[in-house]
């Protein structure tokens, strides 16, 4: 059986590692590649990938099935109205737009060409939160007191970035949020924040290095979600839940086999919206689900920043 001939646009930092993640599968393959930066290109030089300058070149060779965006999020909209168009099938790194309203559009944009637009929130496809979604869901847990979940990377983005990418809560918490409804089912509201105050914090004003959030979720328990940007133990992400009946803890994302999980995750994610392009039904993270995640995270940000112009009075 032939694979599913998949087109990469961009292939920067996380679409290099789409295609490590792809190599593996035998299901998929990215058969062709857009972006830009000509040094990019040259370097897919020999790996029988074809590359193009624009999106709308790749889709014109009439090589691929469908398209994985990797570009920069503010782009995100304008390039899933382009190739939903042309009826492509369409997987969007997340977060689909840099807010929910853009996200709204690239959901609208989708329905109105009928094309299958799926988002890529990888953490639904490691099999040790699968597992525990299913237990939370069985009821083994017992009634939720508290669902908490960690994102700490080893090290901070550039300063440039980390003044115009949104903050912690849009650039790295929207994981956590997409995470914390597709484990429980629930709806998080009532947000309080709370901004660690650290030797480095003065770097970067309007992001802290560490950034903290409180809510209840919708079923009467709560929910907390830490963001750190400088962990020594390197990039980790991890989950805790607490329960009438139980506690249970999952450190998916752990050094040193944080890539590993990764990969296998990324090439689940990829193999799932194969089966969903041609038919089968998702497990991934839709349209609506990017919309509600990045809701969470604008209200979350702006209540930081509120709670930031007060410190600085």
């Amino acid at each position: 059986m032939s694979k599913f001939r998949l087109g990469l646009i961009g292939a920067g930092r996380m679409g290099q590692v789409h295609l490590r993640a792809a190599a593996e599968s035998s299901l998929v393959e990215i058969a062709a590649v857009a972006d830009p930066v000509a040094a990019t290109r040259l370097s897919l030089a020999g790996s029988g990938i074809k590359t193009y300058e624009t999106a709308g070149e790749m889709i014109d060779s009439g090589e691929v099935d469908g398209v994985l965006i990797a570009t920069p999020s503010k782009t995100h909209v304008d390039t899933v109205a382009e190739i939903a168009a042309r009826g492509l099938p369409i997987l969007c790194e997340k977060p689909c737009g840099v807010t929910a309203e853009e996200a709204r559009k690239a959901a609208e944009v989708a329905e109105r060409f009928k094309v299958h637009l799926q988002i890529g929130y990888w953490r639904r496809f490691v099999p040790e939160l699968k597992q525990l979604r299913d237990n939370i869901r069985a009821g083994l847990l017992g009634d939720l007191y508290l669902v908490s979940c960690f994102q700490w990377d080893e090290t901070p983005p550039a300063a440039s970035f980390r003044a115009t990418g949104g903050g912690a809560f849009v650039d790295m918490g929207v994981h956590e949020f997409d995470q914390m409804r597709w484990l429980t089912g629930q709806e998080p509201t009532n947000f309080r924040v709370a901004a660690s105050k650290t030797t480095f914090a003065e770097a970067v004003k309007v992001d802290p290095d560490a950034v903290h959030l409180l809510c209840d979720l919708s079923d009467g328990s709560s929910g907390l979600v830490s963001l750190g940007r400088r962990f020594p133990l390197g990039d980790a992400c991890w989950t805790q839940v607490f329960g009438t009946a139980g506690f249970a803890e999952s450190r998916f994302f752990w050094p040193p086999d944080g890539e590993a999980v990764f990969l296998n995750a990324l090439r689940a994610q990829l193999e799932d919206f194969v089966q969903a392009a041609e038919g089968g039904a998702p497990q991934g993270a839709t349209a609506p689900d990017a919309v509600a995640a990045l809701a969470v995270a604008e209200a979350a940000t702006e209540v930081l920043s509120r709670e930031l112009n007060q410190t600085d009075k």
